[in-house]
């Protein structure tokens, strides 16, 4: 009798065990699941932000036309867009700094960080752009010379 009590007090403690293991591992897999949908969520208000700045760049070129040629936009688009260059030259902080910071501090920042060699006179032209693209190439970042959140929180950490 007491062999067969001991042996069910074995299966049961066994039993028991796994039970526990398997809901362990549940529960590490949903822990798992909870910071993949974080990061998703993270990621979708990122891609939001940037969205809303796509827009609102949009409406100031809209506008910008509005201004240039105003019986031509009144009538759809003009038939031939300005070249390349004329939209360089026309880009604003709105369009490169999509974050709420002035240009002389993140001048300052790409200074400290040793990639703009330019005065810093809160002025967005190419050697701030090229010193933009040239921070986010060596921190791993996509280089669009867009200064985002991304960009700027990699940035800030140069600020004196």
């Amino acid at each position: 009798m007491l062999p067969r009590l001991f042996w069910i007090s074995v299966l049961a403690v066994a039993l028991s065990g796994c039970a526990s293991g398997q809901l362990k591992m549940q529960n590490e897999q949903l822990q798992q699941r909870v910071t993949d949908l974080e990061k998703a969520q993270q990621q979708g208000d990122s891609q939001i932000v940037d969205l809303q700045y796509q827009v609102k760049d949009l409406s100031g070129k809209i506008d910008s036309l509005k201004t240039q040629n105003p019986t031509e936009v009144s009538q759809g688009l003009p038939e031939t867009a300005p070249s390349a260059p004329a939209v360089i030259a026309q880009e604003s902080k709105e369009q490169i700094v999509r974050v709420d910071v002035s240009v002389d501090k993140i001048q300052r920042a790409l200074k400290s960080a040793g990639v703009y060699t330019g005065p810093v006179d809160g002025k967005i032209g190419p050697g701030t752009k090229e010193a933009i693209i040239e921070f986010q190439k060596s921190h791993g970042l996509k280089a669009d010379g867009v200064l985002g959140r991304m960009t700027w929180k990699a940035l800030k950490k140069y600020l004196r």
